[in-house]
């Protein structure tokens, strides 16, 4: 359908039916109407535009719609308990994530270790990352108790608070440092490359690149990737 003002808005309430090849109206089906498009369904496609602007603009039309909407707000829903639920689980669970985000960015943005000799909370050497959520836990009652409740679940249990859970999100913040870098190298108009190699503790090669650049200021930038 095409506005007065040239915007164009799709009619959703209509509904096509592959068995009668007919179009239907929704709202009208569900909650009664005389017209065809509510009984026998609508297939006189020459006239469809007259028809259908014809049928949109009825009273009738235009109270089953707004019954409609009516009937699709969460609290006059059936499942709106259901729905309730699964908002409040949600909102927990990120509130879990806003802390672990928190403490995975001050830790990478440092270069300090995150694991240490265990992965149990309240042991002096499970290192840095749950260290810092046990301090945060002293002066924050919802992740305290949230500790409390899946901190030493084990696996199997969700708890957002895994090496696996920070190693996720390490990958992700890297993904988006990274792709700030090469934007910035993009705009530059000097830019120079250092490759390097060097075994780790393990004896393992690694290889880095070390870029040099200059921004559009005149800063000097130097990036380890």
């Amino acid at each position: 359908m095409v506005l007065l003002n040239g915007e164009k808005v799709k009619r959703n309430y209509l509904v096509y039916s592959e068995s009668t090849g007919s179009l239907f109206c929704a709202p009208c089906k569900l909650f009664g109407s005389t017209s065809m498009f509510s009984t026998v369904g609508f297939s006189d496609w020459k006239h469809a535009e007259k028809r259908i602007t014809s049928h949109e603009n009825s009273q009738t039309h235009k109270t089953n719609v707004l019954t409609m909407k009516d009937r699709g707000k969460v609290v006059q829903r059936i499942d709106s308990a259901l729905i309730s639920q699964i908002e409040k689980e949600k909102n927990y669970w990120k509130n879990v994530l806003r802390r672990v985000v928190a403490v995975v960015k001050t830790l990478s943005s440092r270069g300090l270790a995150f694991r240490g000799k265990t992965d149990k909370f309240g042991c002096n050497q499970n290192g840095n990352f749950l260290m810092s959520l046990e301090l945060i836990a002293l002066f924050d009652p919802f992740l305290a108790s949230h500790i409390e409740k899946f901190g030493n679940k084990g696996k199997g249990f969700t708890s957002y608070l895994s090496f696996n859970i920070f190693e996720q999100f390490i990958t992700v913040m890297a993904d988006q440092v990274l792709a700030v870098i090469v934007e910035e190298i993009q705009k530059a108009k000097y830019f120079s490359i250092i490759v390097d190699s060097t075994p780790d503790v393990s004896h393992v090669d690694q290889l880095s690149f070390v870029v040099r650049y200059v921004k559009n200021n005149g800063t000097p930038i130097e990036r380890f990737m």
